[in-house]
């Protein structure tokens, strides 16, 4: 079955913009993926780095509620891919930017130093070593290949990763041909650590909080000797509070139409992968504030001492 989608005319950009939502996990960033991806001339997958480990791909569903072995569109990436010369398989995107090699090499390789001259000295050394160039200019040109499939697929120019990859977000500014931009997403810490709290193991607050932390310094400082309209900044409350205000500043910012929006994103058609939410019936988009009653004082007390002055910092009480 050949994939069929509704086309509408694209920007007449001849740079494809690739936008990145940078965030936490429980942050709300499959949530922006669904509503960006509803725009005419916006198209995204949701994660890019495809199914993880422990999904299996024999039932695992896309979220136009195929399974994805079936999914007509993947089917359509696949041909794209093979025609511009790369194996692709649904169960293997092989698209990450990580690093192999002992603990100590990949802390270092995937980690930042709080310092922008340092991280750059660093990635410097390591893309100035033959065997990493050569994986480096593998990636960047099987990420190219795997958006342009992508868009050629769908009509559209706009791509949007939600992956939260720091190296893709670097590699593909620095070497590839994309026009690349990024979304920081920020959700208040308090309703990540509950959201932790509730759906893993092995984490307390307090761990949840200083990773929530690293994280968002971590962006601040990569983001920080980007140009000004390159890189904005995005409330997961605001986007909650005021959909349609804060959609119109995103979609001036990817540069596509605010007036051809979809209100009803869910009426879309779409192949998001990646977080469950991607199946659920959602209709009415609501801020999520379970935290208030999941948390504990002593818990509220261990996120303020440890997170409290960068929570302050997003307008966080």
């Amino acid at each position: 079955m050949t994939y069929e989608y509704h086309r509408v005319a694209s920007t007449d950009r001849s740079t494809p913009i690739f936008v990145c939502i940078q965030t936490t996990a429980f942050s709300g960033a499959t949530l922006l993926s669904f509503l960006l991806g509803a725009h005419p001339q916006i198209a995204t997958v949701g994660e890019m780095n495809g199914l993880i480990a422990r999904e299996n791909p024999e039932v695992y569903q896309c979220s136009c509620k195929q399974r994805i072995k079936d999914c007509t569109f993947w089917n359509a990436i696949d041909t794209q891919m093979r025609e511009r010369g790369f194996e692709f398989r649904i169960d293997h995107f092989d698209m990450g930017f990580t690093s192999g090699g002992p603990p100590l090499i990949q802390h270092l390789r995937n980690g930042s130093f709080r310092n922008g001259a340092l991280d750059a000295m660093r990635d410097a050394i390591f893309q100035a070593l033959p065997r990493e160039r050569r994986k480096l200019k593998r990636l960047v040109a099987r990420n190219e290949a795997f958006v342009d499939s992508v868009l050629t697929i769908t009509g559209k120019q706009v791509f949007v990763d939600t992956s939260k990859d720091r190296l893709r977000l670097t590699a593909l500014r620095k070497f590839s041909r994309f026009d690349v931009r990024a979304i920081h997403l920020v959700r208040d810490v308090r309703g990540v650590v509950a959201s932790r709290l509730q759906r893993r193991r092995g984490v307390d607050a307090h761990e949840a909080a200083r990773q929530w932390t690293k994280a968002h310094r971590d962006l601040q400082l990569t983001l920080g000797s980007w140009p000004a309209g390159k890189h904005i900044e995005v409330r997961y409350e605001d986007l909650c509070r005021d959909i349609s205000g804060t959609m119109e500043r995103i979609y001036r910012f990817c540069e596509v139409d605010p007036e051809l929006r979809d209100t009803d994103f869910r009426s879309s058609l779409q192949h998001i992968i990646g977080n469950p939410m991607r199946l659920s019936n959602l209709s009415e988009i609501r801020q999520d504030e379970r935290w208030r009653s999941q948390l504990t004082q002593k818990q509220l007390e261990v996120i303020q001492r440890v997170a409290g002055s960068l929570s302050q910092q997003y307008g966080y009480c």
